[in-house]
């Protein structure tokens, strides 16, 4: 187990991406560099247009190999790139970008698209200070049409980019690639029943890498790529069939309305019954279905993309490809993971077995035991993917935990009708997830004092991730709802006791945040007694300053504490634990006996610093003697890099606090010191 858990925690997940350990400078999981004669010839997606089929071939597998060495270097998980090769060489292949517009919904199964426009020296930069973002970005490339974020924006804006462009009188193609992991997402179907309404020529291109629509499959359920399904896909794609298709829908509706409707029952029933199932749903929302295609075979996938290329009007179509996420490195990375663990080629279990080294480690084992204690506790959760600690209290209380994949809006107002029912739900979602449901939390939950506990994962900033995935904004949106209980844990054990909290609760919503990082590593034994509604507390007595941490930042007004008692300087060090309601008293003591009051947060503005400060203001403390200073992040969005070097640009480091304690106190000189 030890001798590959240092490359098992370099694989990231969604659920828990930037704090992640690089892999060990050993031989076994390293790859040998290839060479790429093709693609060393490929500057831009133009140089690929006179390359034969065979060469295609060989320059899926010379990226291939170069994103393999990333994996094998300690880079993101390329798992979704991989399986996407064959698929992104055929785009680039038979479309023009940047003319013409290629918008992708997910970021990480974008990088064999960054190898190929003129990315490929800053590739193993991904994610790292000043490198090549994980995603695609507007401000990094012409080639990037459009931001990918947290999945199912493709066609929305696909079809904006369309509209604008049918206004302006333009030609350019536009191409959206869409996720099946996405396509729980609501968005994607009032996307699709827009486009057939306004019949704007658009490429839609689902992606299905599970070979399934569903985000839990079952492996043997699989819809096969046959010879006749490759042949029907190249026919439904040709150019005589659509003109046929037409000709023959205009002639039937001249002769009469029942021959129409007669023959239109009849073209449903033959393409529902050659194509897969589930493939009339994107006929009935006005798209026209192709597929399935094999995503792994580029002479089927350039034959398909070329015919609809070549359709002038065409109106939206929706291309099913179907790739393989085991192909390449993840099998080989399953085989070696699996000799390690005596067999087992289950990367997720093996890394979730591991130990509770991370918060969500530590929220799931405080979780289980309050289920075990309470036959009502269940968890609803809701992301693009599932962390593996989730997974053992999913295979622990199989019956009490409801996954719905990136369907947030329905995961909250779910979890309002389990607590109407009489159960008592923990709704897991992460923080910059969170932000899609806020109307149902505002009206499905808050407004009716349902009590829904929110447990916010993923809170602060996410290293590696980025702005994407930052969870910046969850205690400002949360905070200000005149119903909801916000609190957060500055570690792990105060975590197990806000869920013991948050479980005694009935009759308003509560919501609590915890970091993806690891766990502070207290030695106390995990305690489940409920802290009281409101009440914070003082860790350690000083004089002058006191240091309001709310969150993980008291582990850094800690940090900083420890600085400046080597300067002569001893400052209070208290725990918020509750934005609100406010421990108002805890607060009136701070202000009593200290000149400055700094609050510190990692969060944005209009959070627990404007909670504190607009009691303080109302309660008359202002017009005293004290002062008050917040710490929050900036208005900005802070881009990839590592954690430590997120919270220094934030400036929300123990040495950052450190220093403010000084500028106050009249040290300039030493706080820039300190800062050097």
């Amino acid at each position: 187990m030890n001798a590959c858990s240092s490359a098992i925690s370099s694989l990231s997940y969604k659920g828990r991406a930037g704090r992640t350990q690089a892999l060990t400078n050993n031989s076994d999981f390293f790859w040998e560099e290839m060479p790429t004669p093709i693609l060393d010839m490929v500057e831009n997606p133009i140089n690929m247009k006179n390359l034969s089929p065979k060469e295609l071939k060989q320059l899926s597998e010379e990226i291939r190999g170069e994103l393999s060495l990333l994996v094998s270097k300690g880079q993101k998980s390329l798992q979704a790139s991989l399986s996407v090769v064959e698929l992104t060489v055929a785009i680039h292949y038979v479309f023009h970008a940047p003319m013409d517009k290629i918008l992708w919904d997910k970021g990480d199964q974008t990088y064999a698209h960054k190898l190929l426009t003129g990315r490929r020296s800053l590739i193993s930069t991904l994610g790292q200070k000043n490198g090549l973002s994980g995603y695609t970005c507007r401000f990094e490339s012409e080639y990037d049409s459009f931001g990918a974020a947290h999945g199912c924006n493709s066609i929305s804006a696909g079809l904006g980019l369309a509209v604008a462009r049918d206004i302006k009188g333009k030609r350019e193609r536009v191409v959206s690639v869409i996720s099946n992991e996405t396509t729980t997402a609501g968005q994607v179907y009032e996307a699709m029943s827009n486009a057939g309404y306004l019949d704007s020529n658009l490429v839609v291109i689902l992606n299905d890498s599970r070979h399934s629509l569903h985000p839990k499959p079952d492996e043997n359920s699989r819809t096969p790529i046959t010879a006749l399904s490759s042949s029907w896909s190249k026919l439904q794609s040709s150019k005589t069939f659509r003109k046929f298709r037409e000709g023959a829908k205009g002639l039937t509706k001249r002769i009469g309305k029942g021959l129409y409707e007669w023959a239109a029952k009849v073209d449903e029933y033959a393409r529902g019954m050659l194509g897969p199932t589930g493939s009339t749903l994107f006929e009935e929302l006005g798209l026209y279905y192709i597929g399935p295609v094999d995503g792994n075979k580029i002479e089927d996938l350039i034959c398909v993309l070329q015919e609809v290329a070549s359709l002038d009007s065409m109106g939206p179509v929706l291309i099913h490809v179907m790739t393989d996420e085991k192909i390449g490195l993840a099998k080989e990375m399953s085989e070696i993971v699996g000799t390690a663990d005596g067999g087992s080629s289950d990367i997720d279990s093996l890394i979730a077995r591991i130990g509770p080294q991370t918060y969500s480690h530590y929220f799931v084992e405080a979780l289980s035991i309050e289920a075990e204690n309470d036959k009502d506790i269940v968890a609803v959760h809701a992301a693009m993917r599932m962390e593996p600690s989730i997974q053992l209290f999913q295979e622990k209380f199989p019956d009490r935990f409801f996954d719905v994949g990136m369907a947030e809006q329905h995961a909250v107002t779910f979890s309002a009708g389990l607590a109407c029912g009489g159960l008592k739900p923990f709704c897991i979602i992460p923080s910059a997830f969170l932000q899609r449901a806020y109307d149902q939390i505002v009206h499905d939950v808050d407004r009716q004092k349902i009590p829904v506990r929110f447990a916010i994962t993923n809170a602060g900033l996410v290293g590696s991730s980025g702005p994407v995935c930052s969870g910046s904004f969850d205690v400002t949106f949360m905070s200000c709802l005149p119903n909801m209980i916000v609190m957060a844990p500055s570690d792990e054990f105060e975590l197990a006791r806000m869920i013991a909290t948050a479980a005694q609760i009935d009759d308003q919503p509560v919501c609590f945040r915890y970091p993806s990082g690891a766990i502070v590593g207290i030695d106390t034994p995990m305690s489940t007694t409920p802290i009281e509604i409101g009440k914070g507390k003082v860790l350690i007595e000083g004089k002058d300053i006191a240091l309001l941490g709310y969150g993980v930042m008291v582990q850094n007004c800690l940090l900083a504490r420890s600085l400046l008692s080597k300067l002569g300087v001893e400052v209070t060090v208290a725990d918020a634990r509750f934005c609100k309601p406010l421990d108002i008293e805890l607060v009136r003591d701070l202000c009593q006996n200290h000149a400055f009051l700094i609050t510190v947060e990692e969060g944005s503005v209009g959070g627990f610093g404007s909670h504190v400060a607009q009691f303080i203001a109302l309660d008359g403390k202002l017009d005293g003697r004290v002062k008050w200073r917040p710490m929050v992040l900036p208005d900005t969005y802070i881009e990839h890099a590592s954690p430590n070097e997120q919270l220094t640009h934030a400036g929300l480091s123990g040495h950052h606090i450190a220093a403010t304690v000084l500028s106050l106190l009249g040290r300039t000189r030493e706080a820039l010191l300190l800062m050097c």
